[in-house]
């Protein structure tokens, strides 16, 4: 008889600290009253229920979140959309920035790209954004410097604040932009050319 009065109590302890959890749950993360779920359901099944599918939606969240933690730099690179450009004029500013691109960062893919937004025909502008296989560092700065520098680009400004990058190279004639941010994988290259030589 003793053993059979344990087992209830246990049983019942058990059943009331499931509840229990299911509640505070429901009140602490939705603001729901399972007081009155209890009412018009008659018992606690729906609250289950509701609480299993709470857990098991934050348990998906989490092995989501991993998967995406667990992702490299080359991962995501491969998972960026290649922009395609749509005239001569983006085919150009595209092909122009992913040369220079490429020999300071290696594997660089466009993933947007406007080019003469503004209609003048007295200057044509592109603004692009490239995807880079690895994590920018401080040192591509430089590195970006000198290749810019080699291919008789003069720096007008270049330079880190805190984690981002600027710099601006070119003449009057063909001005280059370049930004990033250092532990970033994302470059963005602006091109102003106000006259037909390359």
């Amino acid at each position: 008889m003793a053993v059979v009065v344990v087992s209830g109590l246990y049983y019942g302890v058990n059943r009331w600290r499931q509840q229990r959890l299911a509640n505070q749950i429901l009140k602490g993360v939705y603001g729901v009253d399972a007081g009155i779920l209890g009412k018009l359901a008659g018992n606690g099944n729906i609250k289950e229920q509701i609480a299993k599918e709470i857990v098991q939606e934050e348990a998906q969240q989490k092995l989501d979140k991993a998967k995406e933690a667990a992702k490299t730099p080359e991962d995501r690179y491969n998972e960026a959309e290649e922009a395609a450009t749509y005239d001569a004029n983006s085919k150009i500013a595209a092909n122009k920035a992913k040369a220079i691109l490429e020999k300071v960062f290696g594997k660089a893919k466009l993933t947007a790209i406007s080019s003469n937004m503004y209609g003048s025909e007295d200057a044509i502008y592109s603004a692009m954004e490239f995807k880079i296989a690895r994590l920018i560092t401080g040192e591509d700065l430089g590195a970006l410097n000198k290749a810019l520098t080699d291919k008789g680009m003069p720096i007008t400004y270049s330079g880190l604040d805190n984690k981002t990058a600027m710099i601006t190279a070119g003449s009057n004639e063909n001005a280059y932009t370049f930004g990033f941010e250092v532990g970033g994988q994302v470059v963005g290259v602006g091109i102003i050319k106000t006259n037909q030589t390359n």
